[in-house]
């Protein structure tokens, strides 16, 4: 398919910039990470599975000394902090927050217990307060700051499987999202802050390995997408660079689709 991402070029258009991933040892969080440290960032990599070690610390990866790894629950208002302010005590300032970590849980719409709800919301749309937070309050005294959250076409519309599951929990956190973005948008605007959304189709990562092996599902997303297949991890990198970086300052309170045409109709 010939995807290129900034892993495959020279330019460092993050060189000394302070950027915060969470959720970076998943699928989609690891090609961001890797791309913003290969493009100069000091780069801040969250997450809560001790996988994050083994990929970003292997020593088949010739990563420069450039990154912090940091365990975290992003339920607990703690580690939260832990992460703001270790990245300022190293780097003195935080440029970029990247808010990709994000849960599911699929079953019948009254099978969901309480205890999943408030997992769901509490990681995808709690934790993406607070941390925001934190983080926009240093972003203020620089005046300046990229805030990128991770939504899901499921905020805009909503899939089902044609019965075979609901989606409520998930659609309702993602639906958050955007409407977090843009409360923080405007919040921020003054401190000239860009807060954004990225709300990707289905993505080829591990957490939708249950939905390519339906072959039922899998044809069902297929006929959705007008581009007839699923993303690739590294095609939401651009995008997310692109909000990450000068060339998007006078964008902010936008969510955009990276969604191979689904929600076209």
């Amino acid at each position: 398919m010939g995807i290129k991402t900034s892993m495959n070029s020279n330019i460092q258009r993050f060189k000394e910039k302070v950027v915060i991933i969470t959720g970076a040892a998943g699928g989609i969080g690891s090609e961001i990470a890797r791309s913003f440290i290969s493009e100069g960032a000091h780069t801040v990599l969250v997450d809560s599975s001790e996988k994050l070690l083994d990929i970003f610390h292997s020593k088949d990866d010739q990563f420069p000394d450039n990154h912090l790894v940091i365990k975290a629950d992003l339920t607990n208002e703690n580690d939260i902090i832990n992460i703001v302010e270790t990245t300022e005590k190293r780097w003195g300032k935080i440029d970029v927050l990247v808010n990709s970590a994000g849960v599911n849980i699929r079953k019948k719409i009254d099978q969901y217990t309480d205890e999943e709800f408030d997992w769901i919301y509490n990681v995808n749309v709690k934790s993406i307060f607070k941390l925001s937070n934190y983080v926009s309050n240093i972003m203020k005294r620089a005046r300046y700051g990229k805030i990128i959250n991770f939504s899901s076409i499921q905020g805009i519309t909503c899939w089902n499987g044609d019965g075979a599951f609901s989606l409520a929990p998930y659609c309702a956190s993602k639906s958050a999202v955007i409407a977090l973005t843009r409360a923080f948008a405007l919040d921020l605007a003054k401190y000239q802050i860009n807060v954004n959304a990225i709300c990707p189709a289905f993505v080829n990562t591990e957490l939708v390995r249950a939905v390519k092996v339906d072959e039922k599902l899998y044809q069902d997303i297929i006929k959705r997408t007008p581009l007839g297949r699923f993303a690739e991890p590294e095609e939401l990198v651009e995008p997310v660079l692109f909000l990450a970086s000068d060339g998007s300052s006078f964008i902010t309170g936008h969510s955009l689709l990276v969604d191979g045409g689904w929600t076209i109709e």
